[in-house]
């Protein structure tokens, strides 16, 4: 298929979403957390194509600045109140498509991925399922179980605990999956990144972690890889 017509279906697929969680909020009355919480895991799972749908940065960057630009003129006009209807000061959403780019720009350029080598998919894959996944998991069982919150932060041990192990059983199946490492060191790896994406997520503030979180990946993954 050609790279205008995934661009086509993703731009639809990516306004369909929004058009969903607009419609749970003013229909369904539903809490701004909660249709928050599915555009950030339905925006990531989305961008899980983007490997798959082009070979060239030029039409991911379109569409990361698409959705950019509607999510910057949404946030001005007090509109997609879904998604940005929040009171305190809050980037999360608005720098969610420029870290999507990111990392694909990082990927596309690697030296993994210029020698064809399937396993660089992991190094797409990783951050955006870390970024997509963890933060709307971990905020819902700590928001349930809050268990012991912390002085100074708007986080608490459950969600805390919630963010390492999701993100630890998810650096698990992609690198068994990708074999960048040997079986017997993915645990560590795994430890190393759930650990440190965790302290991430409990020093990030004004949703920054998602800024944060994917690059902190990379880096550890080339880290590991460079060294190990």
């Amino acid at each position: 298929m050609p790279d205008f017509l995934h661009f086509i279906w993703l731009t639809a697929a990516g306004i369909g979403l929004f058009a969903f969680t607009e419609w749970v909020f003013n229909s369904l009355h539903k809490q701004y957390e909660q249709t928050r919480k599915i555009a950030h895991a339905g925006f990531g799972l989305l961008a899980l194509f983007l490997p798959l749908c082009f070979d060239n940065p030029w039409w991911v960057l379109l569409l990361c600045g698409l959705f950019q630009l509607i999510l910057v003129v949404s946030n001005q006009y007090l509109m997609l109140r879904s998604v940005l209807s929040v009171r305190r000061r809050y980037y999360g959403c608005l720098v969610y498509p420029i870290v999507v780019y990111l990392v694909y720009l990082i990927w596309f350029y690697s030296e993994s991925r210029q020698d064809q080598v399937a396993q660089s998919y992991a190094y797409f894959y990783l951050p955006i399922l870390i970024l997509a996944l963890c933060e709307p998991i971990a905020s819902t069982v700590g928001t349930k179980y809050p268990i012991f919150k912390f002085q100074g932060f708007n986080k608490n041990l459950g969600r805390t605990l919630t963010f390492w192990a999701f993100a630890f059983l998810i650096c698990c199946i992609v690198l068994l999956s990708s074999h960048i490492f040997k079986s017997k060191d993915i645990t560590w790896v795994a430890i190393f990144i759930s650990s440190l994406v965790a302290l991430i997520d409990y020093y990030s503030k004004k949703g920054l972690d998602n800024l944060f979180l994917p690059v902190v990946v990379l880096l550890a993954l080339y880290l590991v890889e460079y060294f190990f």
